[in-house]
């Protein structure tokens, strides 16, 4: 009997997996519905179970320029989706237990196949309240009952922000708000901000990666953390500083989101407010055509440089509606850059695609235009059809295979790239929360294979008994060419190429398949991603630097929620 039922459970696992694929293969018409399986076991797993009541305490810090007034006070509040559908049903209580008069306003909302959609995805939550100190003041944001106290109308968004002006970023341009709100870090996780992040237990050899992306946090705020030889510099203050107003390589791959990770892993104040600053700039120097200013007048728009993801993480834990102005630049960017590949191409890469398609899903979470989910899609739709169709004459690898020369390359032949590759995975899979497309297990399943024979090489260091082993990406590759090993440059990228090799390790296990060697590949790539971390010498702290600074934003943006992927069973 109990082998019937083994067996009765690996039929309908197999059926399931069949029937994914069935649906991922069949012929698409033109005008036809997208393609979503919500009922997945691997969509489903993103998702909280949907709770219709409850409360959750919240923390303000006063500013310490907004103490002993009365001030308005704002703050972006995220929900889970199912959880509440009108804004008249979500309420204020402060700590006494008495509902605060409250002004409540819709940001955003999830739409089906998301479970429970239609529902909200964040609001903003306005009152007014006395600062007395600038101690921390707890209140409930409660949701599943009409309010008894709500206002009808509202403030400015910014009403009694307060100019920054000492700092990374010239006066006049960022401004914080009068108090500033601290969610639960469970509450951040099952919101779905930036994926799932928390585990109970992170797995064995990722442990590492939260504490060292809080180490090199400072040198992204100009406060690096120093080794005491450093500290006794008399230039240490300003030797490895960053004019984060002026250098743009600095913001590639977006600066703010990265420090809004910290933030979403830790719940800490530090981490928002520089997240929040470096969103605040950012989105005050993109132009109406979406170019990011700094990139200076020669140039023109540059996709890579999209940074929406931070302006959307802002815009949800902040509600500042000026920050709508920079989401319409960036969905003009978009223009700046076709997607569609053509061998007769003279220039193309993953990493114009993957921020592209990070940037469209981005804004049409912020915003809710279906034109944006639509091109979404098709950003996302060019890379499987790269996968799945590859061009004439080249190999069916499953990665995005192109000509070297149109990546920028001095050679010919095809090839990928695996660390921009990543850009793309991190990109579908917030396409697929929003979208359930079942195409996107079937990639980022494809592109772990490819990781597996195709995308790494193993190198030997030491002599003797101290022989050690690594594992690292290699720079472009494919089934049929490889790059040279360029050891000291592809170290860099084993941490952020871990992240399609974990996305494979979830799917995998949802859809009933093999996944060890995703398990054995990911491990060697920890290892590998350790070794340029300084490591501490009989207990002397080393430095930590940003070198160049645009690598904390490749290696920690995307990488938060490599743990979680790696616990999913």
């Amino acid at each position: 009997m109990k082998n019937r039922s083994r067996f009765a459970a690996r039929l309908a696992s197999a059926c399931l997996a069949l029937a994914s694929l069935a649906l991922v293969f069949a012929p698409q018409m033109a005008d036809a519905a997208p393609p979503a399986d919500p009922q997945s076991l691997a969509y489903r797993g993103f998702f909280p179970p949907p709770v219709t009541q409850g409360g959750v305490r919240i923390k303000l810090i006063p500013h310490k320029r907004a103490t002993g007034r009365v001030v308005v006070l704002g703050f972006g509040m995220p929900f889970p989706p199912g959880y509440v559908s009108e804004a008249k049903n979500i309420s204020l209580t402060d700590s006494t237990g008495a509902e605060m008069p409250a002004y409540v306003k819709v940001l955003s909302r999830w739409q089906p196949p998301a479970p429970g959609a239609p529902s909200i995805r964040a609001v903003l939550i306005q009152f007014q309240d006395y600062m007395a100190t600038s101690l921390a003041r707890h209140y409930t944001v409660h949701w599943g009952k009409p309010s008894k106290e709500s206002l009808s109308r509202g403030w400015p968004a910014r009403k009694d922000w307060l100019p920054y002006n000492r700092g990374l970023y010239p006066p006049g341009v960022v401004y914080d708000p009068p108090a500033w709100p601290l969610l639960p870090v469970a509450w951040l996780d099952k919101s779905l901000l930036k994926g799932r992040f928390l585990v109970a237990k992170p797995p064995a050899g990722t442990a590492w990666i939260s504490r060292a992306m809080a180490k090199y946090f400072g040198h992204s705020i100009n406060q690096p953390s120093l080794s005491k030889n450093d500290q006794r510099r008399k230039d240490a203050k300003t030797k490895w500083n960053i004019d984060y107003s002026k250098k743009y390589a600095a913001w590639l791959y977006d600066r703010a989101a990265t420090q809004f990770v910290l933030y979403l892993q830790t719940g800490k104040l530090e981490y928002f407010m520089a997240a929040h600053r470096s969103a605040q700039y950012y989105a005050s120097q993109v132009k109406p055509d979406g170019k990011f200013a700094p990139l200076g007048p020669k140039r023109g728009v540059d996709l890579k440089y999209a940074s929406q993801e931070g302006i959307m993480l802002d815009y949800f834990l902040t509600g500042d509606t000026k920050l709508i102005k920079a989401a319409l630049g960036m969905e003009k960017a978009l223009d700046s850059w076709k997607p569609d590949y053509s061998p007769s191409r003279t220039f193309w890469t993953e990493r114009h695609l993957g921020m592209g398609l990070l940037t469209a899903i981005t804004a049409y979470e912020m915003t809710g235009k279906p034109q944006l989910l639509a091109r979404a899609r098709h950003l996302f739709e060019v890379g499987y059809k790269m996968q799945t169709q590859p061009p004439p004459g080249a190999p069916r690898d499953g990665c995005l295979v192109h000509d070297a020369r149109q990546h920028g390359q001095k050679y010919d032949g095809w090839f990928c790239s695996p660390w921009m590759t990543t850009l793309f995975v991190d990109a579908a899979l917030r396409y697929y929360i929003v979208s359930a497309d079942p195409r996107v297990p079937q990639s980022v399943l494809m592109l772990g294979q490819f990781m597996v024979k195709h995308g790494t090489y193993r190198f030997r260091v030491g002599k003797g008994k101290d022989i050690r082993y690594y594992t690292v990406p290699y720079y472009m590759t494919s089934s049929i060419k490889k790059t040279g090993k360029y050891i000291h440059d592809d170290k860099m990228h084993a941490l952020d190429t871990s992240k399609m090799v974990a996305a494979a390790y979830y799917f995998a296990g949802k859809l009933g398949q093999p996944r060890a060697q995703y398990k054995k590949l990911f491990d060697e790539l920890m290892k590998s991603a350790r070794w340029p971390i300084p490591k501490e010498a009989y207990g002397r702290a080393p430095s930590y630097f940003n070198v160049p600074p645009r690598r904390f934003n490749w290696w920690f943006r995307t990488t938060g929620d490599v743990p979680w992927l790696m616990s999913q069973q």
